[in-house]
C-alpha cells in the first residue's frame, strides 16, 4: 500500500520485476562498482541492485521511505541510505554508475547534472518516454554537447502499467554511456 503523500505528489513506482532485472542486467554494474538509485523509494531497484555486489548509494528525499529503507538493509553494509533531495546531493568524484526510476518532474534537471561530471560511467533510467525521445533526437547546443562526451539512446518503451500507480504516460530505458 503506497502512502497517501505517494499519491498525492506524483510519484509512480516501477513495480515490473522484468523491467528492473532489465535496467540493470544492461548497467552491467557489479562487484566494487559505485551505483546511485536516485528516488529510491521503497527500495524497488535497491535490493536487486545489491544483490550485484556494487555498493549501492539509495538517494531518498522523503523522511518517511528513509526510514524503511534504512530499516530494510540495516544489515547490507553495501547500501548506503542517503536523506536527500536528488537536485542537490553532491555527486561522487569518482566513477559512478546510475540504475534509476527517477521523478519524471526532475528528468531535466538531474540529466544536466550527470552528464555535466566526468566520473559518470553510464546510467540506466527510467524517464517518461517523451522527454527520452527528445533528449536522444534533440539538436540543441546543449543535446550536442552531451552527444560529444555520452552516448544516449533508447532500449525500450515500459508501459505506464509496470508503475504503481499508472502515471498517465508511458516510459522509456534511456540508456548513457560515456564515450572512450
Amino acid at each position: 500500500m503506497l502512502d497517501p503523500a505517494s499519491r498525492s505528489s506524483g510519484v509512480h513506482f516501477l513495480s515490473a520485476h522484468a523491467v528492473i532485472r532489465q535496467l540493470i542486467r544492461s548497467s552491467g554494474v557489479g562487484p566494487g562498482d559505485l551505483v546511485i538509485d536516485f528516488g529510491a523509494g521503497p527500495g524497488t531497484i535497491t535490493a536487486p541492485l545489491a544483490a550485484t555486489g556494487s555498493r549501492i548509494l539509495a538517494i531518498e528525499r522523503d523522511a518517511a521511505f528513509v526510514r524503511k529503507l534504512n530499516r530494510r538493509f540495516a544489515d547490507r553494509p553495501l547500501v548506503k541510505v542517503v536523506h536527500a533531495d536528488l537536485r542537490t546531493v553532491p555527486l561522487p568524484s569518482k566513477d559512478f554508475f546510475v540504475v534509476a526510476s527517477i521523478p519524471f518532474a526532475v528528468s531535466t534537471v538531474l540529466l544536466r547534472r550527470l552528464l555535466s561530471r566526468r566520473s559518470l560511467v553510464g546510467a540506466d533510467l527510467v524517464v517518461e518516454w517523451g522527454f527520452a525521445r527528445r533528449v536522444v533526437a534533440a539538436r540543441t547546443a546543449e543535446t550536442a554537447k552531451w552527444a560529444r562526451k555520452y552516448e544516449l539512446r533508447v532500449a525500450r518503451r515500459i508501459p505506464a502499467s509496470c508503475f504503481r500507480p499508472a502515471p498517465r504516460v508511458d516510459a522509456a530505458h534511456l540508456v548513457i554511456r560515456k564515450r572512450r
